[in-house]
């Protein structure tokens, strides 16, 4: 869905002045956004009818659960309320009735309606004078009534149009924000690709595997993606800190087998051999120990052959990891030397 250009229709409508068309705008904006609370405002302020508003609500909700459902009408009516809460009584008759409940749609049709009204308490003809006094004195009170109700709707249908405006200009903004975020991910992809792309064509092919089933819904293919990302790591391992057959000692002391199985560890001894110590490094370092705990996690669920637990945020949530770690690897390896040759691989010392 192209989102700016709804933005630009709301726009258009709150210039016109057409303030329904503009509800139902944002109303749509909210929905494909999965923007529940703000969808349910729209809701309230588009249907007077609370029955179709309930319908709609639970359509859009059915993957929440109910203590979340309740909050976010519960939100969605208290902020409805106080756009349409008056600082005066509608009914003279009643001080409490201050609280204007008229679908968007309705708005206008109703002020029409209240000046066609008043302009009928017209005198008729051949009236009395006590009489036409006592029926002036009527209706005067009555039409001071409508022309209250009138300034309310106004008031009302104005503060519709700033929500609608706000709510446009927030999305926007929080569009381009995305955008940002996107543009920083494509070149994150980019730029991993292409360094492995003329020095490990494995690894750049594993990666490429993986990238492909990123938009399935597929559960099976959440399952294969995340067997990619597995095989993308250990092919990264290889090319970075090959296996050794022997044991080795690393850079903390400690004697460990670096075989083809312990890929996990090869990389956080890449990491200790090629980085020296720093805030930078440490950061690294770090980032490398929650990869390779989603990782090891994933290798248990894998292990058990448990696909229905294997959700697609988790396939994605590794797949993400795994490129910013590269890129930042890879950053850190070019600014180490910008002349950098075909190969960054590591020489273990073998006890």
């Amino acid at each position: 869905m192209d989102y700016s250009a709804i933005i630009e229709r709301v726009y258009d409508h709150l210039e016109n002045d057409h303030v329904e068309k503009a509800v139902m705008a944002c109303l749509r904006l909210a929905r494909h956004t999965q923007d529940h609370l703000n969808a349910t405002l729209f809701l309230h302020e588009l249907y007077a009818d609370k029955e179709q508003t309930n319908r709609v609500f639970y359509e859009d909700t059915v993957k929440l659960n109910d203590e979340q459902r309740k909050y976010i009408w519960q939100r969605a009516l208290d902020i409805w309320l106080a756009g349409r809460t008056l600082p005066y009584s509608l009914d003279p008759d009643d001080e409490e009735k201050n609280v204007l409940v008229v679908g968007a749609g309705d708005l206008d049709s109703e002020i029409i309606q209240i000046e066609r009204s008043i302009q009928d308490m017209v005198v008729p003809p051949g009236m009395g004078e006590f009489d036409t006094a006592a029926f002036a004195d009527r209706y005067t009170a009555r039409k001071g009534g409508m022309r209250l109700r009138i300034n309310a709707v106004q008031t009302v249908r104005q503060r519709i149009k700033s929500r609608c405006l706000n709510y446009a200009i927030g999305l926007e903004k929080q569009l381009q924000a995305q955008q940002k975020t996107e543009l920083f991910l494509q070149k994150v992809q980019t730029e991993v690709n292409n360094y492995f792309k003329t020095r490990c064509e494995d690894v750049y092919t594993k990666l490429h595997k993986a990238a492909q089933l990123v938009d399935s819904n597929d559960p099976e293919d959440y399952s294969a993606l995340l067997g990619h990302i597995r095989r993308s790591m250990k092919a990264v391992a290889d090319f970075f800190y090959p296996s050794v057959h022997n044991l080795v000692a690393c850079r903390d002391g400690v004697e460990r087998r670096l075989g083809d199985e312990q890929y996990l560890n090869r990389l956080q001894e890449f990491l200790a051999t090629k980085f020296p110590s720093g805030s930078s490094t440490d950061l690294l370092r770090a980032e490398l120990v929650l990869l390779v705990a989603f990782a090891r996690k994933l290798n248990d669920i894998s292990s058990k052959g448990v696909h229905a637990q294997v959700t697609g945020e988790e396939a994605k949530q590794g797949l993400v990891g795994l490129y910013m770690f590269l890129y930042n690897v890879i950053s850190r390896l070019q600014a180490k030397d910008p002349a950098e040759s075909e190969s960054s691989q590591t020489t273990a010392k073998v006890v």
